[in-house]
């Protein structure tokens, strides 16, 4: 049997194609696409397509419906790509399909991967004290891919020694001369937190300069 595009309806972002099914006795079959997909087809009603055509709007159909949730799960929080298409799997969605919905989610504005990581690296160095190891490390684990990460790293001008400067004195500045049991809980927590030796010898000097 013949399959044919029986109906055509433009939506905001969306294209609601309706198409003659084969396999249901030419009954109808609806499918909502996104518009940048239906932009590469642009049939007409009437229009008779082959099996793999129809395919095609079926599962981008599957795409559209992934990026509807998306746009929802976007609603409560920030995702990076790989964070919402492992969301999008959770909920039952193919990893083809779900990779495809956050790939349009990003072409489509909702995802912006380059604010996110600055808005979320700046948190982390700002607030949480945080060196620069351990903020690569945070927002790789949030799903931000590690060069996207490491530009954004080398081009954001936080001052890390400054940084540390400041997680000294949140826990009580430099320990005295003698006290080397202190000295070692400090180094460890600084090392915990992500700074570089460099980092912390430029935090002392920074500490002691404002003691004097």
């Amino acid at each position: 049997m013949s399959i044919r595009i029986a109906d055509i309806v433009n939506g905001n972002y969306t294209v609601t194609v309706t198409m003659t099914d084969p396999d249901a006795d030419g009954a109808l079959l609806s499918c909502r696409v996104l518009s940048r997909f239906w932009r590469g087809h642009m049939h007409r009603i009437g229009d008779v397509i082959d099996d793999a055509e129809a395919e095609a709007i079926v599962d981008a159909a599957r795409v559209c419906d992934g990026v509807e949730v998306g746009m929802r799960l976007l609603g409560y929080r920030d995702n990076s790509l790989r964070g919402l298409s492992k969301k999008l799997r959770e909920r039952g969605f193919d990893r083809d399909v779900a990779d495809m919905a956050a790939s349009e989610l990003e072409a489509m504005g909702a995802i912006d991967e380059k604010r996110q990581i600055a808005r979320r690296g700046r948190e982390f160095a700002e607030r949480k004290l945080r060196g620069r190891r351990r903020v690569a490390a945070d927002l790789c684990a949030l799903g931000y891919e590690r060069g996207r990460v490491e530009e954004w790293l080398s081009e954001c001008g936080i001052d890390f020694g400054a940084i540390c400067a400041r997680a000294i004195e949140k826990k009580g500045g430099v320990p005295e001369r003698g006290d080397a049991d202190g000295k070692r809980r400090l180094l460890s927590y600084l090392y915990r937190q992500g700074f570089s030796s460099e980092d912390i010898r430029r935090a002392v000097g920074i500490v002691n300069e404002e003691k004097v």
